[in-house]
């Protein structure tokens, strides 16, 4: 099951919740004040590239989704 980022629109505080996706955007009470004015936020992901393994495929150098050799997206 993902972690998902919530924040309460009432005290701001930020937390964490352990939940099924089909269940992300239900109703979920503020665990500070108990709120129930409580959104999802967006959350970064973060990908481990390997030691050794390719960074993208094609004569290009980039990355398969751009002809650049060096974006910001990939980080080729």
């Amino acid at each position: 099951m993902p972690i998902y980022e919530y924040c309460c629109a009432d005290c701001h505080a930020e937390f964490t919740k352990l939940r099924s996706m089909s269940a992300a955007d239900a109703p979920l009470e503020c665990q500070t004040c108990h709120s129930d004015h409580v959104q999802r936020k967006l959350s970064r992901i973060a990908a481990v590239r390997k030691s050794g393994e390719a960074g993208g495929s094609g004569s290009s150098g980039g990355c398969s989704g751009c002809s650049s050799k060096n974006c910001g997206a990939c980080r080729n």
